[in-house]
């Protein structure tokens, strides 16, 4: 028998004997619910343009994950009988905590490439501030030190009156 002719065989057995759990099918459309609500919640958010597409490749794939384990429960079993577990949702709790591993160290990642560039940005504003302040005071023929208050702070925004 080829690997997936037992895989099918073992699948087909599991659904045949889950109408003889008391609880299996709502357990099964619970779950399949849940996978449903992550997708929709996820497309609508990349529609009104609050997740980038990025992201939610990462979301969808989870919600993709959640709806083929609870549509083939013979698959978490037989992933947890080859990773030598006997508690099959274990297996899927250890799936889960290495999503959300994947998912931290991605987002680590583009935290820290951001606050990279908040930085860089942050440098060459202040050297183009530098830059039109020299030109401003070398136009008017007077030192930058002896400009009024305000026109000092043009560029750096609104002031706080408190």
């Amino acid at each position: 028998m080829t690997p997936l002719a037992a895989y099918l065989s073992h699948t087909a057995a599991w659904a045949l004997s889950a109408t003889s759990r008391p609880g299996a099918l709502q357990l099964e459309l619970e779950e399949i619910g849940v996978a449903i609500v992550i997708s929709a919640a996820i497309f609508e958010l990349v529609r009104r343009k609050r997740l980038m597409e990025r992201y939610a490749i990462l979301w969808l794939v989870a919600g993709a994950t959640v709806l083929v384990l609870s549509l083939a429960q013979g698959a978490i079993q037989s992933v947890a009988h080859d990773a030598g577990v006997d508690y099959a949702p274990s297996a899927l709790f250890a799936i889960a905590f290495l999503f959300v591993l994947v998912m931290l160290v991605q987002f680590s990642m583009t935290i820290s490439r951001l606050s990279d560039q908040n930085t860089a940005l942050a440098q060459r504003v202040a050297l183009l501030q530098q830059s039109l302040e020299a030109e401003h005071s070398g136009a008017n023929g007077h030192d930058a030190a002896e400009e009024p208050a305000g026109a000092a702070g043009v560029l750096s925004g609104p002031t706080d009156p408190a």
